[in-house]
């Protein structure tokens, strides 16, 4: 054989290599926009809590606590099982899926519940910069999903 038939062959085989690690990667990358972080994840669940008292007050009452007034929390260990695209009045959102832990002080300890499920809509703003969690209202006359959105404020934002 010639070098430049071993040449061929050898480019040939590392190319062959190279597409098949590549696709051993389980890279999650959306064409259409970024995914919402596991810190958007996380604001966004604490900002459910914070507008779903009796979300919280349950978790308070497993712990013998009245719930109030309602003490400190911190919304932590979010694992995003599944990130679906779709669009919302619009723009590019996900369903997200997944649990998170809630760590709540209480007057003589700290408890945390563990493994709590969350399913959330998130919106990402036109400019890119925020997000918004998205409620499903319900359909109207022409039978479109309508939808009620709130900002997750970002650290520093005014």
């Amino acid at each position: 054989m010639s070098g430049i038939h071993i040449k061929a062959m050898l480019r040939a085989i590392a190319l062959t290599l190279l597409i098949g690690l590549l696709s051993g990667c389980s890279i999650n990358l959306s064409i259409t926009g970024f995914q919402p972080t596991r810190e958007v994840v996380q604001e966004a669940i604490a900002l459910e809590l914070s507008q779903n008292k009796a979300e919280l007050r349950q978790h308070l009452t497993q712990h013998g606590q009245s719930g109030e007034p309602l003490p400190k929390y911190e919304v932590n260990r979010v694992e995003i099982w599944e990130q679906d695209p779709l669009k919302i009045n619009g723009l590019l959102a996900y369903h997200v899926q997944g649990t998170y832990n809630l760590t709540i002080q209480l007057p003589e300890k700290r408890v945390t519940d563990r493994k709590n499920n969350f399913d959330l809509y998130l919106q990402r703003q036109a400019e890119g910069k925020t997000w918004r969690i998205a409620k499903p209202l319900g359909t109207d006359e022409a039978k479109h999903q309508t939808w009620a959105t709130y900002l997750i404020k970002p650290p520093g934002y005014m």
